[in-house]
């Protein structure tokens, strides 16, 4: 499994969608951010050709943000992913996960996760089958520390947060609930993963998988990432890896799905493969991005 930093990358309908197909090539997962209100449409019938199957969803009892943020992640999304596996985006046709995620219909080697927060739309891809998971949340958002971190954390983690200064407490557990967020995704079970059977120790951009008593998760399959924006947002992406990588829930939680692990679509394989003219092919990591 390739390992290090999944990359962030800010995206707007003129570009650049090439660097995408670079990152998933050198680190197998990336992780794209981008406002929705670059990628909101105006017109009927362009909201219909990007909406296409989905046009239903538009209901006209949601709220205008909503609306748009609807039509714009679709745009997001068929945008990017056709960049990646070289197709018209027009041609695409959005389908819905067991667990509620976007996929692509006939595209089972490219995995995706989509997650919001007001108007900032962060889409994490994956390549090979191998499954993925994102959240983001306001790094600024107010939460009552002692009963979130009682619902989601660890006896380990919240060790680590009563030894963590009280400014910097709300950060941390932000981070870490977003990071549980993004494996639950990744897991494709959502809600129904018990966030207190499973914690985080926290590295600079990374962090490690580990069980109630802080112990790593052996051998660890899944790697993670949060980056923290220059706009204040915190966003964490899990990135799975083998069929037998979701063991360790497997075996703490009767009935669990496993990760998913489609084969590998040759046209994703061949697209990848390119290089665009001005990259140097080296591994990419967005400057918009910094240590939490």
């Amino acid at each position: 499994m390739r390992g290090g930093v999944t990359p962030l990358l800010p995206v707007t309908p003129d570009g650049p969608l090439d660097v995408v197909r670079v990152a998933l090539r050198h680190h197998g997962a990336a992780v794209v951010h981008a406002d929705a209100a670059h990628w909101a449409l105006d017109g009927e019938r362009e909201t219909v050709r990007w909406l296409g199957r989905e046009l239903g969803r538009l209901d006209a009892s949601l709220p205008p943000a909503a609306r748009q943020r609807l039509v714009a992640s679709r745009r997001l999304i068929k945008t990017v992913a056709g960049a990646v596996i070289g197709a018209d985006p027009g041609e695409l046709e959005i389908t819905r996960a067991p667990a509620g995620g976007p996929r692509l219909r006939g595209c089972d080697g490219l995995e995706l996760s989509l997650s919001h927060t007001g108007s900032l739309l962060t889409l994490a891809l994956g390549t090979s089958g191998w499954p993925v998971g994102a959240d983001v949340e306001r790094a600024t958002r107010r939460v009552g520390v002692e009963p979130l971190a009682r619902r989601v954390c660890t006896p380990y983690e919240r060790a680590v947060l009563n030894a963590t200064s009280p400014t910097e407490r709300p950060l941390v557990l932000l981070r870490l609930w977003t990071l549980k967020e993004a494996y639950a995704k990744g897991l494709g079970v959502g809600t129904r993963l018990p966030f207190r059977t499973f914690g985080f120790r926290l590295c600079a951009r990374t962090a490690v998988l580990v069980d109630d008593g802080g112990r790593p998760v052996r051998p660890p399959e899944w790697r993670f990432t949060t980056h923290r924006t220059d706009d204040g947002h915190l966003i964490s992406v899990a990135v799975g890896g083998p069929p037998d990588a979701s063991a360790f829930h497997r075996r703490n939680n009767s009935g669990m799905p496993s990760a998913r692990n489609p084969g590998t679509l040759p046209q994703l394989e061949k697209s990848l493969s390119r290089r665009p003219a001005n990259s140097q092919g080296r591994p990419i990591i967005s400057s918009s991005s910094r240590l939490v």
